[in-house]
């Protein structure tokens, strides 16, 4: 699923978005006012699948040049907060959330440390590592 024209992987966006959470992005506001509009209501264990307001709004959000800029870290771990933004009872078991590509992450010029936990099959992050960039 391409999710945009920037990043083959949308769980490999949905990493570097998470990534961006605590930079001040320029969709903050946006995606805080669809967290207070729809995780209030969502069914905990009972929809067991994401939100789909928020999983459309993520699928179509273009990060601007200004956004990937900040971006010097990735962590690849099941307990990333996107994953409980877009479905709040996600506990890290099934693969739905797996990257299976990092094509793109070339649209992240500043990335210089990725913290591999999970998420992925080690050989996925293999062009990170040999563009230089430590994978531990």
């Amino acid at each position: 699923m391409r999710s945009d024209n920037m990043f083959k992987d949308f769980n490999f966006k949905l990493i570097v978005i998470d990534a961006l959470l605590d930079k001040e992005p320029i969709f903050e506001q946006e995606l805080e006012a669809l967290k207070e509009q729809f995780t209030t209501q969502y069914e905990w264990y009972e929809d067991m699948k994401p939100i789909p307001q928020i999983m459309t709004y993520l699928q179509n959000l273009e990060l601007s040049k200004k956004d990937l800029l900040k971006v010097d870290y990735l962590c690849f771990d099941g307990g990333n907060e996107i994953y409980h933004i877009l479905q709040p009872d996600w506990d890290g078991e099934d693969e739905f959330f797996d990257v299976t590509s990092v094509e793109g992450f070339e649209h992240l010029p500043n990335l210089m440390t990725v913290d591999y936990i999970s998420m992925a099959e080690p050989e996925v992050l293999e062009p990170l590592r040999e563009a230089g960039i430590t994978v531990e």
